[in-house]
Parts: structure tokens; C-alpha cells; sequence
């Protein structure tokens, strides 16, 4: 987090300067929080203002799940093969699709591209169970890509 100290003058030749210079600021930053104070002196009249901020690279971002369309059209591909593989699974199985895997499962698959039942089970959803279970197909699977 930042701090920016700002005057704005009363006087009304530098209060309107003095509020597009503070307004112009808060256009580029995320604000926090103010803090002000009124000054009265002999020579003259002003708020001081100090803002915290924070800069727009210091914002944390929203962490949201990888999305299919995030993946390169490589990616995408075996992405696609992984849902093909994934269906015929399930139907083998007699079960729904997500019983064998989610597609976020398979987008990490994608992303990560285990190369043994080891690395699978790394895979956020791969518990020892589920890549004991499916493992040696997926791994056939981004072999055979």
C-alpha cells in the first residue's frame, strides 16, 4: 500500500485545479482510505488530504479456475480427446461423466501432462483411487496425442 499527500487550496483561483489534480489521481489507483485535515493559517485555507492506494499491479487478481478457452488450440485438442475418452469411459461404466473426471480436472491434466500415474496423482481431483483407477488410459491417452 501507497500514501499520496494533496493540498486543495480554498481559494477559489486553485480549488478547482486542486480537485482535478486529486480526481485525475484517483483515476489511476485503487483508493483505500483518506485521511483529512482542515488548515487555517494566516496565509491561507486548505485541506490536506492523504490517500492510501494501491497501485493497479498491486491489486491481487481474482484467482478464477483455468477455463477451456485459456488453453492454446494444442491444448484445446487434447482437451478434446481427453472428453472423447472420458465418454466412452463413462458409458463403458454405465456412470455420468463427472464420475470419471470433471472438466477442470481434465483442463489440469491438459496443463500439467503427467507423464506417469505418479504425476497424475498430483493433479488437483487425482486421488490414489481415481488415478489407480484411470490412470493408465489418460496417460495412453496424451501418449497417443
Amino acid at each position: 500500500m501507497n500514501i499520496q499527500v494533496f493540498t486543495i487550496r480554498i481559494a477559489s483561483e486553485h480549488l478547482l485545479s486542486d480537485q482535478k489534480r486529486l480526481n485525475d489521481f484517483l483515476q489511476q489507483v485503487k483508493f483505500v482510505k483518506s485521511t483529512t485535515h482542515f488548515v487555517a493559517s494566516e496565509e491561507c485555507q486548505y485541506w490536506s488530504v492523504l490517500l492510501h492506494y494501491e497501485t493497479p499491479n498491486e491489486i491481487p487478481e481474482k484467482k478464477r479456475p483455468v477455463q477451456v478457452a485459456d488453453l492454446t488450440p494444442g491444448g484445446q485438442y487434447v482437451f478434446e480427446c481427453l472428453k472423447q475418452w472420458r465418454t466412452e469411459k463413462a458409458e463403458r461404466l454405465g456412470i455420468p461423466k463427472f464420475m470419471v473426471c470433471h472438466n477442470s480436472e481434465l483442463i489440469n491434466i491438459v496443463l500439467y501432462h503427467p507423464k506417469d500415474i505418479e504425476g497424475l496423482k498430483k493433479i488437483k481431483g487425482f486421488g490414489a483411487k481415481k488415478a489407480e483407477k484411470y490412470g493408465e488410459d489418460i496417460i495412453t491417452v496424451l501418449n497417443a496425442i
